[in-house]
């Protein structure tokens, strides 16, 4: 309260749609100063001076000398977004390479999206980068986030690995400011072939040469606003350049694009639901999406040629890490009300993605419909994983797809956890097929059900699970196959006896070729029966006996040779 006859001055600040003391100060000229300070503030709306004189207990008189209205700057949320994972880079050129990128696209989704700016653009734009590093808090909470990842992955001292990774920040700020001033071809007018050619003829070290590339198409890249506009830019480039680097690169930038959020519904359209749209985006990857309303017909097109003869590599990975992901997430497959609905439509995506060859996509399809699986029968936990994984193993109609989806998921790198339940998986499912008929229980033929026992061998043989797990579960396979050839005497029907010697022959080497042998005892009773025949002292008079003229005669033999090459035996 001031003393009679003296002023005082209330310095208020409007916040929030109402006025408020934020202090009294004793002088005008300290008020107005403190009223310059809180006019600075983003959050400061306005400030007004009333300035108070009291003349007695009761006169007082209220005047405002000064009054400041300003558009509040509202701060932006740029906050990070967490991970799960995040790539180890060693070495500068990794926090360039796709998967470095596809984690900053997720960490800094909110600013990359509200700026449609893609990770390649924003490590190779000097400006770009700038702008992000100097937000206060984006980098540095990325950074605290990634390397505690890090840290628990390794082992390794958090701050140490903060310390090396903001190292790595400041050297690609530094890189990227030293290249903004130079000189650089233009893509502008040009095409990225001849941009190419051109940074070849100027850079002799092939790393150098990349970067300097790379900086030149993004020089033209940021003036393509919107993610729409980059893909109409893009896309028809990497149909029509000629060197492979050109559409290499193109592609990394899509790749990029195709993190975004929105960007996939943008372009194929409106879908009914998750489910839906998963389709769909399956159909894209293979090179058959029918656009629906409001998609970008023409980049629709593009796509299904371009995915269609696997032109965009590192785009469909982003895109089937996606499709996995929204398989993995709450969102529900379907609009019905009921989950049997949900479960029916997870039904059609495992008949989809899983067929005896592998897992459309791969280890990221194959843990989404277990993640999906676990939430659509509300189960948790690792005895949740467990139950998921015998669930969508148990639906799957034969062995083959089973160990196909099972053997996808395996990551010899995985948590120990995560690994070891799904090597005991296999071990159970490896132990309930004992005999050919579960092996391949809806097989028509017996060479049919030879065929998927050995396909089956040849998965475990070819998959990463370690050698431990993998080569008692193949030599398994073997022995069910070699006993039944035995047991059921079929190299003796084959050797038919009332049938002619070439035809005998034939058959044997014919049956060996068409991929009914599993590798070891099996391969070898089949390989000493042909050899067996070839070493008989009149193997080509007999093969040849009915044959009348010699050209035919020679023609026979080498047909046959020729057969017995496909058997991948070598026979002296």
């Amino acid at each position: 309260m001031a003393l009679l006859g003296r002023a005082s001055f209330e310095v208020q600040v409007y916040q929030d749609g109402r006025w408020a003391i934020n202090q009294v100060m004793p002088t005008e000229e300290s008020a107005r100063h403190k009223a310059t300070q809180l006019l600075l503030l983003k959050t400061t709306g306005g400030v007004r001076i009333i300035k108070e004189t009291k003349f007695s207990s009761s006169n007082t008189r209220e005047s405002e000398i000064f009054c400041q209205m300003k558009a509040v700057d509202k701060d932006e949320d740029f906050s990070v977004t967490p991970v799960k994972e995040a790539p180890l880079c060693e070495k500068m050129s990794d926090y360039y390479q796709t998967a470095a990128r596809n984690t900053m696209a997720r960490l800094f989704t909110k600013y990359l999206e509200k700026h449609e700016m893609t990770p390649l653009e924003l490590l190779h734009s000097h400006k770009n980068l700038k702008r992000a590093l100097n937000l206060d808090t984006m980098v540095p909470s990325a950074v605290d986030k990634i390397a505690v990842l890090h840290a628990r992955a390794t082992g390794e001292d958090a701050r140490k690995r903060k310390d090396v990774i903001f190292q790595a920040v400041d050297r690609i700020a530094a890189r990227a400011r030293e290249v903004d001033t130079t000189p650089l071809p233009e893509l502008k007018n040009s095409t990225l072939d001849d941009l190419l050619r051109k940074i070849d003829a100027k850079y002799s070290d092939e790393e150098e040469r990349q970067f300097m590339a790379t900086v030149a198409f993004v020089r033209t890249s940021v003036s393509w606003t919107g993610w729409l506009a980059k893909m109409y830019e893009l896309l028809p480039m990497a149909k029509s350049q000629q060197d492979e680097r050109a559409r290499a690169m193109i592609d990394e930038m899509l790749a990029d694009i195709f993190v975004a959020k929105t960007i996939v519904k943008d372009v194929i359209g409106v879908s009914k639901h998750l489910g839906d749209a998963l389709m769909r985006m399956l159909d894209l990857l293979e090179g058959k999406c029918v656009p629906t309303k409001f998609a970008a017909t023409e980049l629709v097109e593009l796509l299904n040629y371009l995915f269609g003869n696997d032109l965009l590599p590192k785009s469909r990975a982003v895109l089937v890490e996606r499709v996995g992901r929204d398989l993995a997430s709450p969102v529900r497959l379907t609009n019905s009300e009921s989950k049997l609905d949900d479960k029916a439509f997870f039904d059609e995506i495992l008949e989809r993605v899983v067929t005896d060859q592998g897992v459309v996509g791969g280890s990221s399809i194959s843990v989404g419909l277990t993640e999906r699986w676990a939430r659509l029968n509300n189960i948790g936990g690792a005895l949740g994983r467990k139950k998921s994984m015998e669930g969508v193993r148990d639906k799957l109609s034969s062995g083959a797809r089973k160990f196909v989806y099972l053997l996808d998921m395996f990551d010899p790198d995985s948590a120990a956890d995560f690994r070891g339940a799904i090597e005991g998986q296999v071990r159970e499912l490896a132990s309930q097929l004992n005999s050919i008929n579960k092996i391949a229980p809806h097989a028509r033929t017996e060479k049919g059900r030879l065929q998927e026992a050995a396909a089956i061998q040849r998965l475990v043989l070819d998959s990463r699970l370690l050698s431990n797990t993998k080569d008692p579960i193949a030599s398994k396979f073997d022995e069910i196959v070699s006993d039944y050839i035995i047991s059921n005497g079929v190299i003796e029907r084959l050797d038919d006896k009332r049938l002619p010697f070439r035809d005998r022959a034939t058959r044997l080497v014919t049956f060996c070729s068409s991929g009914v042998l599993t590798v070891g005892r099996a391969t070898t009773i089949a390989r000493d029966s042909i050899v067996s025949y070839l070493r008989r002292k009149d193997f080509i008079a007999e093969f040849t006996c009915d044959i009348p003229d010699a050209a035919g005669k020679e023609q026979a033999i080498k047909e046959f040779y020729g057969l017995l090459a496909k058997t991948g035996f070598k026979v002296n």
